[in-house]
């Protein structure tokens, strides 16, 4: 079987999006400390268990802890990409990266919370009170979080001619402003149906992510594809 050659721009970073991060900045590093910090603080919530019924009950917090992790890995793969992409340094940029970060770790017990919550009832079958402050505080989290990704992002895109975008990059560059402002727009919603006291709806309304950053990554994915955006 002959192997499939895979362009080098792609096992680097991405095929159509050239990274202009040089070597990794300041914020950079003190970002990815803020993450592991995140997610130290996801495993220091759990207590060691010292019987099997602790060692159980922390087996059967797995899913939950899975979920957060994945969450703020999620989190930082985009903060990774942003700053590989364009190697943004400026003063505005590392407000916005301060303010992130201060989301970060202020969203992680509300996040393990709810993961926590949900887990319980829909695998193990255990009503727990969820109470709608918590929606609102996640919510709200995930609304500030996104938002500071689209201010990132638009700032860039301001700067697309500084910084050489060609067509296929400013077009992968809208459809990511697009990407963190269904996030952001979805979290608005589910604030405002828990701000009516609607718990459940605030969270079901989720459900709606999934779909839309479907279309969104399949219409902008097609129009690369079918060459209608060149470089």
């Amino acid at each position: 079987m002959i192997a499939r050659l895979v362009p080098l721009e792609a096992l680097r970073g991405e095929r159509h999006f050239r990274w202009r991060g040089g070597d990794v900045s300041r914020v950079e590093a003190l970002s990815d400390s803020v993450f592991a910090l995140a997610i130290t603080l996801l495993i220091l919530s759990t207590e060691v268990p010292k019987n099997y019924e602790e060692f159980r009950a922390m087996l059967e917090g797995l899913p939950a802890f899975a979920a957060s992790f994945a969450l703020f890995v999620l989190l930082w793969y985009y903060h990774f990409q942003f700053h590989r992409r364009f190697g943004l340094e400026n003063l505005y940029t590392v407000f916005l990266n301060v303010c992130l970060l201060f989301l970060i770790l202020v969203y992680v017990y509300p996040a393990k919370f709810l993961f926590t919550a949900l887990s319980d009832g829909l695998l193990f079958g255990r009503e727990r009170y969820f109470p709608v402050q918590l929606m609102l505080f996640y919510s709200s989290g995930v609304v500030g979080i996104f938002l500071l990704y689209t201010l990132m992002y638009l700032h860039a895109y301001k700067h697309r001619e500084v910084l050489g975008l060609n067509d296929v990059e400013v077009h992968m560059t809208r459809a990511t402003i697009r990407e963190h402002l269904i996030h952001t727009g979805v979290g608005v919603a589910s604030v405002l149906l828990a701000m009516g006291g609607l718990g459940k709806l605030s969270g079901l309304i989720y459900l709606l992510v999934g779909p839309l950053q479907g279309v969104n990554g399949w219409l902008s994915g097609r129009a690369v594809r079918s060459g209608r955006v060149a470089a």
